[in-house]
């Protein structure tokens, strides 16, 4: 037993030396305190890099789900296009097509300073508006417009009558021709059972390409409009908001008829609301938020005026707009941001995520169409298995905006396009072997060093002592 711990000894790498024999010295003393203290410098910074978080970024092919659906959140401004008649439209690559979305889109009346001037208004247009049959052998040329009231007679009647039903139409509006007979037909028996004894209805007709000012005082931008005027206006106020009374029924001769009776018995007293009639907010402009679920394929959101069953008058249109905000995907919370912060390849910058926030597209031109192309890229980040709350999907977009005159209907259109490329940033954890062996190096490496410096030092003291006594050889 004895024979074998002495060879055991045999291999002993740290041979242990006399302490009489060993000898201190100040220059010694002075590395090793050195030598500590840049060993508890590199291991402070050894242990803050093995605690700091480390990513690796990847370029792959998007693997979105096949049929994922992208979300687009809006908030555009324009303030020379009224609610009335705003609408979004919606198509894509592979031939989808979403006329008037209404759902998930909200409709704001703002003035031309952008300022709010109504309440959030529900789009409820009727899509498919019903005519009478046309006569035969009826055309365009044979419509009678000779009785169209000018802006002194037209303020002249809102005195006379109670109530005045205006027609606001221009010749050349299909829907106007159309509308034309049935409504000749209904002012006749109209005028027949209420004569201007009776002071109670009216109905009058506004040719729009000859009263400018009258049709743009009103507020009229799509043809035909039918307004209800009550005692020399159509003013609704609403919670101090001013509104206008506006027929959107069908329009055949039943149905205007109908309508014309139920407003009869309120002749003579404020507005208050009919069935078949709309409140329209009485503003200039309108200001459309919300979202919208698209494919991940190329696609446009078309923003313009339209309605089924009227006309506009697109020299008179100017489609001048601001982006509140325009980004995809979910907005992050502030815990998720503050991680997107750490994990995001170069940081985030204050407009990472909507490059089109508070801008500005103006046109003094009428016709003048708006194309904003936006390049989407989709970055995933995904955490350690211990931080799931952080996995997020981020999506960032490069944008490029011109505009130009067309002979078709203004509008602003917000073209998008997904990357095929997708970034992926995944935490990389290093390995708990990895810090003890740099652990270990920086200790024997410092202590060996030390050594080395030590050594070199003391051969140099004793070298000029021999110097010093002559004994150099």
């Amino acid at each position: 037993m004895g024979r074998a711990l002495g060879r055991l000894k045999g291999v002993d790498f740290y041979r242990k030396i006399p302490t009489d024999l060993t000898e201190a010295s100040l220059s010694g003393a002075g590395l090793s305190v050195i030598a500590a203290v840049v060993m508890v410098l590199l291991l402070g910074a050894e242990l803050n890099n093995y605690l700091t978080l480390e990513t690796k970024t990847s370029m792959i092919v998007d693997r979105s789900a096949q049929g994922e659906l992208l979300r687009i959140n809006f908030n555009v401004s324009f303030p020379a296009l009224s609610c009335e008649f705003a609408t979004l439209d919606v198509s894509d690559a592979l031939g989808t097509k979403r006329l008037n979305l209404t759902r998930t889109v909200r409709k704001l009346p703002i003035n031309a300073d952008l300022e709010r001037v109504g309440h959030y208004i529900h789009d409820d247009r009727v899509l498919d508006i019903k005519y009478d049959e046309l006569p035969e052998n009826y055309t365009a040329d044979t419509i009678n417009y000779s009785s169209p009231l000018s802006k002194v007679d037209f303020e002249a009647a809102m005195k006379k009558y109670d109530i005045i039903i205006g027609n606001f139409y221009a010749p050349w509006c299909p829907w106007c021709q159309r509308l034309e007979p049935t409504w000749e037909a209904v002012r006749e028996e109209v005028h027949t059972k209420y004569p201007d004894t009776d002071g109670r209805v009216h109905m009058a007709k506004i040719d729009c390409t000859k009263e400018v000012d009258l049709c743009r005082d009103h507020h009229v931008t799509g043809f035909p409009s039918l307004r209800v005027f009550r005692k020399g206006h159509d003013e609704v106020m609403n919670h101090g908001l001013r509104e206008h009374e506006s027929y959107k029924g069908d329009r055949t001769k039943d149905s205007l008829l109908a309508f014309v009776e139920t407003l009869v018995p309120s002749a003579g007293r404020p507005h208050y609301y009919v069935r078949g009639m709309q409140r329209v907010p009485k503003s200039e402009g309108c200001a459309l938020s919300g979202f919208v679920l698209v494919k991940k394929v190329p696609g446009t959101l078309h923003f313009l005026p339209k309605s089924s069953g009227h006309s506009f008058d697109y020299h008179s249109i100017n489609m001048s707009h601001q982006v509140g905000y325009m980004y995809y995907g979910n907005k992050p919370s502030p815990r998720r941001r503050q991680a997107l912060e750490l994990y995001h390849p170069m940081g985030l910058t204050e407009d990472w995520a909507d490059k089109m926030q508070g801008s500005n597209f103006y046109s003094k031109n009428q016709r003048t169409t708006f194309e904003h192309y936006m390049q989407v890229v989709l970055t995933s980040v995904e955490p350690s298995q211990k931080n799931h709350e952080a996995s997020f999907d981020a999506y960032e977009y490069t944008v490029h905006s011109h505009l130009y005159n067309t002979d078709d209907v203004p509008t602003a259109k917000f073209s998008y396009d997904m990357s095929p490329i997708q970034i992926v940033v995944t935490e990389r954890k290093k390995a708990f072997y990895h810090f003890v062996t740099t652990t270990c190096a920086i200790i024997g490496g410092v202590f060996t060093v030390a050594g080395i410096i030590d050594g070199i030092v003391h051969g140099a003291g004793r070298l000029a002592k021999k110097v010093d006594l002559g004994k150099q050889g």
